[in-house]
């Protein structure tokens, strides 16, 4: 690199002063310099240094290029370091601290960075937030009803949507078997998210993207998911005693026994959903859109499902009862 260097200085003096001699020496008359070829030398002269001049400025650009990125590598690096000096702490609100930090990272370095910042504040919320309880388990009492303030600042940092769009789409939110009780996640982005066996009772998830989230046994209980995205989502089995579900879209989603009691499901959208065997016992149903949804063997005692749209719905074995309201004119399949 000296050496080219040392013969790049050496070199261009040489090719300005020499080289129009050399490039075009049939056109230059020696000994009429004076009266006019002195000026197509010139002229030469003037290029040529227009020309190493634009290849100095290329080269400083590239020099200034790449000393920024790796200035910007190595404080994006000190920021992490700190950040995860801070989530050590006994102190919550230096935690909380670190916990906007990496967000920061996570935002502002569409890089490998940004997905490494998410698996931290992953970890984070599994190794601080408590373990639902199974219904194989005895009551251990005392799980609290809304999240610590830290575990709630991971959270959200890790779900916004601007969040989102930095990480690696192939690092899947991992949320599975967590208390997360109260958690609130308005507009949250759970894309892929898996949130199986977690216990999510009252929690506000109100305009949240569940596209095809897996909650095979998630607890959602008095869970407002008003508005939510839900297209594909795979609740087989989940509670979700009294949640609010209106106008949220569950288009192809997978309720295979799913506990909806008293659910409200105004205006939701049911297109080609799986609801086999699912328990819908005082479920509001208003203006909901069921196109061939499969209600077959599905629980519908005293439920509300006047307006509500069941065609090509397949609704054998379906149980009512007297309290049932079912759309005007629906007749049960034989």
């Amino acid at each position: 690199m000296a050496v080219g260097g040392l013969a790049l200085v050496v070199g261009l003096p040489w090719l300005i002063w020499r080289g129009p001699y050399v490039l075009d020496a049939k056109y230059i008359d020696r000994k009429a310099l004076g009266e006019g070829s002195a000026a197509l030398v010139t002229g030469l002269r003037t290029a040529l240094v227009a020309v190493v001049a634009a290849l100095g400025a290329g080269i400083a650009l590239l020099y200034t290029a790449r000393t920024y990125r790796l200035t910007r590598r190595g404080q994006i690096t000190e920021r992490f370091t700190k950040a995860l000096e801070r989530l050590g702490s006994s102190e919550i609100y230096v935690r909380i601290g670190g916990i906007l930090a990496l967000e920061q990272i996570v935002r502002d370095a569409p890089e490998q960075a940004a997905t490494d910042a998410a698996e931290v504040l992953g970890h984070f919320i599994r190794h601080r937030a408590p373990k639902a309880r199974r219904q194989s388990d005895p009551d251990p009492g005392g799980l609290p009803s809304e999240l610590e303030a830290d575990v709630q600042a991971a959270l959200t940092a890790l779900t916004r949507a601007e969040s989102r769009t930095h990480v690696d789409p192939r690092q899947q939110l991992d949320l599975r078997g967590l208390h997360l009780a109260g958690a609130y996640l308005k507009a949250a982005d759970l894309t892929y998210a898996d949130l199986r066996m977690a216990d999510l009772t009252g929690a506000h998830l109100t305009g949240a993207t569940l596209t095809d989230a897996t909650l095979i046994r998630t607890t959602l209980t008095k869970a407002t998911l008003f508005e939510a995205a839900m297209t594909r989502a795979d609740l087989a089995y989940a509670t979700l005693t009294a949640a609010n579900l209106r106008r949220a879209d569950l288009t192809e989603a997978y309720l295979l026994q799913a506990t909806l009691t008293g659910a409200k499901l105004g205006k939701a959208t049911l297109t080609d959903a799986n609801l086999k065997g699912a328990n819908l016992t005082k479920a509001a149903l208003p203006e909901a859109t069921l196109t061939g949804a499969d209600l077959s063997g599905a629980d519908l005692s005293w439920a509300v499902l006047t307006t509500a749209d069941l065609s090509r719905a397949v609704t054998t074995g379906i149980v009512t009862d007297k309290r049932t309201k079912m759309p005007e004119g629906w007749a049960p399949e034989a």
